[in-house]
């Protein structure tokens, strides 16, 4: 059986070699109740099951914090927390950060493709990658809303669209949760890729974003997305305006492709 082309290799997808994958893809990332869950969406993906086997998953061994493969890191303390988590600044205006994939080399051509582009069989290859990564580690919370980190005013006008806009928009159809616009930018900071350094970033990210929500509950539990967790500087500085104006009995989680 044939099953449509890849969107990473652009091969034929296998559908009976892509199956084996995925159901060994799916033990791994799930229980028995999330299972049949995670199976349909990676059985469904838009990749054949050579380029699936080779995703690179971030294993069970993660900082609770920040979602961090921990397979080649240092946990300090009892926590089960990364270093850069436990010296890291405002460790509670995230409750936690989860990723499914590590951000290595080979995945950076295909996010950029994504990103300036566009490409919708992209979005609704990412956003089901983020779908699988809210029934791994948060089918229980019951969220509020979804919301994203926007662009500034300027940048949209250049790239023409926000590419985290498109991820929410099939993560909302996937999981049945509204998707909510709550913040502006108000700074058009540079690239995070172009600055140098954890301090520099979280000081270029200071202030950075507005509430332009309305009409939300007092009590709130909110998905925040992007597509890569590096420092966290970004996701926290839109919880941290979030928290702002709902108060801190609103409990915000964020959720990355990459991490």
């Amino acid at each position: 059986m044939i099953g449509g082309t890849c969107v990473r290799c652009s091969g034929r997808i296998a559908a009976l070699q892509k199956e084996t994958v995925a159901r060994e893809k799916a033990r791994q990332l799930s229980d028995q109740t999330s299972y049949p869950v995670i199976y349909r969406m990676l059985k469904g993906i838009v990749l054949c099951g050579v380029c699936l086997d080779a995703l690179p998953l971030i294993g069970n061994d993660y900082c609770q914090r920040c979602g961090r493969d921990m397979e080649y890191q240092t946990c300090i303390g009892n926590e089960g927390l990364c270093r850069d988590c436990v010296h890291g600044e405002d460790g509670q205006i995230l409750v936690a950060n989860r990723s499914l994939l590590r951000y290595e080399e080979g995945e950076k051509d295909l996010l950029g493709l994504f990103k300036y582009r566009g490409d919708e069989r992209l979005a609704s290859y990412y956003g089901t990658l983020l779908a699988i990564t809210v029934q791994r580690f948060y089918r229980s919370i019951g969220f509020t809303c979804i919301t994203t980190v926007p662009l500034h005013p300027q940048r949209l006008r250049e790239r023409g669209f926000n590419q985290v806009d498109l991820l929410a928009r099939h993560l909302g159809v996937a999981t049945k949760i509204p998707v909510r616009p709550l913040l502006r930018r108000t700074k058009d900071t540079p690239k995070l890729s172009k600055q140098r350094g954890r301090v520099s970033r979280q000081e270029s990210m200071r202030e950075a974003f507005a509430w332009d929500g309305n009409n939300m509950p007092c009590v709130s539990k909110i998905l925040l997305i992007d597509d890569i967790y590096t420092t966290g500087s970004t996701l926290r500085s839109c919880a941290r305006t979030i928290r702002g104006h709902m108060g801190p009995s609103c409990e915000i989680y964020s959720l990355t492709i990459y991490r």
